[in-house]
């Protein structure tokens, strides 16, 4: 095998520059990470065969080090890419493509024309043609989209300085495994600049007074959430008046800019404006930013956070709110503000879960919510626009193609600043995220049988001065469920939990959820982040990760199935973007009985390490 370059050692000529370069290589890696994870077909060329390759192929193809990747084509022609780095959870590339012909001839191709052969290709994505123009279509929106951010990019600095908006619209190219991380149906590149979070999308909101008669309004806390909708309006000084104290039987309504319109051009809609109980007031007050979720919205006077039902299709889900999921919202919230939310906060110190603890809608004909009105109410403790952090996932982890990813930068930095050793301080960080954000998602899972599906854009931390984990903040209520085997200790605090929720799910599915979304998603992405920066060795990472695991068991209070889950099992679970991005469907359908999403098994990285320790 060759010798594998870290990310931070490529040349300089390696890396790209302009934002369409950019752009290129950042679609190119999510779309073969997606791919690569869930199709067996390609492989790594020989050590002969890649030592004759790299004298045959063109100037430019392949830099020193690192392996190429043979991905077989139907008609017996072959693309091939260089892979200067790689691990079991991601593969860095850089182009171009190189077409191997079936006659051994060798040429370099376009982006455009490499994704098509391979989205077409009736063996690496196998499927209904119809659907392979699509998901072809969504690649090339997406491509587009990136190269709109990367022109957008601001430099930030050190992620530990980052305030919370910089942390929210701090990704670029979106998730790092899927075939089209930043594709918009629905949404115009103008609507895009105003309201995607890679694009600093900042607005005022669009106010209507709406008569109470009119609205479904709950809360799962003794607030009600007409005094929190109050509240948010009034926090404002720049609303007109009759917002901030609004007459008697009409409540102030925050609406989405790009969802006001939509709502406004329905007929039942219209009728309620007519009849004078919906009056709308237009865009106005201060400006909110797009957080990375690009539905929720932040603003620094605000009281609360919110989330909206929108009318488009982001990657492989509508993003239109449904019941189930404003539900678990209220029912976390209530269960938070009892004596287990009490246990939480003193169990675990450094952790915190931004509850969304209200939500409103318009009515619909049968008096029901009409769920692409939904509007959520969350949590905002972040209100001091001097503050830093705290820093989604996601933007920390972001593998740049040209430089370190932000958390490489923290570890280089401190390596400078104190004179550390930087495999060393690669794996105090790690070390540390374990113990932040991994431990109480594992032990609230065993003794509660609560489930955060806290993938690396539910999940915020704060950060040290060095930039070191301090504080795990947990979001997005869409994402929780609980255990059927923890159930009835739940409902003894809270009756109703799970009803209309659909989230109550057997351990299995449960586990194998917590699993993705934990671990493979986010977890496994820091070590390949660190791993893939030239920061410390797989095995190191991995090791580091087995001894907490061991550790997490042993002195773990509740139900360590997930432990022996993580530690023992064959294979982990993980989500196949590619396929459910291919496949077309709606994943956000999926309930406690079920995932619409495609999910695969991969190699569990812990065995071959137990193995050799003779367990």
């Amino acid at each position: 095998m060759n010798q594998l370059l870290p990310l931070t050692q490529l040349a300089p000529a390696a890396a790209p520059t302009d934002a369409a370069a950019l752009a290129d290589h950042s679609a190119t890696s999510a779309f073969l990470n997606a791919l690569l994870r869930e199709w067996d077909g390609w492989s790594v060329t020989r050590p002969d065969e890649t030592a004759r390759l790299q004298t045959a192929l063109p100037d430019g193809f392949a830099g020193p080090g690192g392996e190429i990747l043979k991905l077989p084509l139907a008609g017996g022609d072959a693309l091939l890419i260089h892979a200067p780095a790689r691990t079991p959870f991601r593969t860095a590339v850089r182009l171009p493509f190189c077409l191997m012909s079936a006659d051994g001839s060798l040429r370099k191709v376009p982006l455009a024309t490499a994704l098509a052969l391979l989205v077409t290709d009736p063996v690496a994505s196998a499927g209904d043609a119809a659907l392979q123009m699509k998901l072809l279509q969504r690649v090339m929106d997406s491509r587009l989209a990136a190269e709109a951010a990367f022109r957008a990019r601001q430099p930030l600095g050190l992620a530990s300085g980052w305030t919370f908006q910089q942390g929210e619209q701090a990704l670029t190219g979106g998730h790092a495994t899927h075939p089209n991380p930043r594709s918009r149906d629905g949404l115009d590149l103008e609507e895009a600049r105003r309201f995607a979070p890679d694009l600093g999308g900042r607005f005022p909101l669009f106010w209507c007074l709406a008569h109470r008669s009119i609205l479904v309004l709950a809360s799962g806390m003794p607030v009600p959430a007409e005094q929190m909708l109050r509240a948010l309006a009034d926090s404002d000084p720049s609303l007109p008046q009759e917002l901030r104290q609004p007459e008697d039987g009409f409540v102030p309504l925050p609406w989405h800019p790009f969802q006001a319109p939509k709502l406004l051009a329905r007929a039942d809609v219209i009728a309620l404006v007519r009849e004078g109980l919906l009056r709308p007031l237009g865009e106005l007050g201060q400006p909110f930013a797009a957080t990375g979720s690009f539905r929720g919205v932040h603003a620094w006077h605000a009281p609360s956070m919110l989330k909206f039902s929108l009318s488009l299709r982001l990657t492989n889900s509508r993003r239109t709110l449904a019941r189930k999921e404003v539900e678990r919202g209220l029912q976390l919230a209530e269960l938070l503000d009892g004596p287990i939310g009490e246990s939480l906060a003193t169990g675990f110190p450094k952790a915190s879960i931004l509850r969304e603890p209200a939500y409103v809608a318009l009515k619909d004909a049968d008096g029901g919510a009409l769920e692409e009105s939904f509007v959520v109410l969350r949590d905002n403790p972040f209100r001091d626009e001097t503050a830093s952090g705290p820093v989604m996932m996601a933007g920390l982890c972001e593998q740049r193609p040209d430089g370190a990813s932000p958390l490489g930068e923290l570890i280089l930095a401190r390596a400078a600043r104190d004179g550390g050793a930087v495999e060393e301080l690669a794996e105090s960080w790690l070390q540390g995220f374990l113990d932040v954000a991994i431990h109480p998602l594992l032990e609230i899972r065993a003794r509660y049988g609560l489930l955060f599906g806290a993938h690396q854009q539910n999940m915020t931390l704060a950060l040290d001065p060095h930039g070191w984990p301090a504080h795990l903040w947990l979001r997005d209520c869409q994402g929780t469920g609980h255990l059927t085997t923890h159930h009835e200790m739940l409902a003894r605090h809270l009756p109703d939990i799970g009803r209309h929720a659909e989230n109550v799910v057997p351990p299995e599915l449960g586990d194998g959820l917590v699993c993705y979304y934990v671990i493979v998603n986010n977890l496994m992405s820091v070590i390949a982040t660190l791993v893939l920066d030239g920061l410390i060795p797989e095995e190191r990472a991995n090791r580091c990760l087995l001894t907490f695991l061991q550790r997490e068991k042993a002195q773990s209070r509740g139900d360590t199935s997930l432990h022996d889950f993580l530690l023992n099992r064959p294979t982990w679970v993980s989500k196949g973007n590619y396929r459910t991005s291919l496949s077309n469907v709606n994943e956000a359908s999926g309930d406690g009985s079920g995932q619409l999403a495609a999910f695969l098994e991969m190699p569990n990285p812990l065995l071959a390490l137990t193995r050799a320790d003779g367990k």
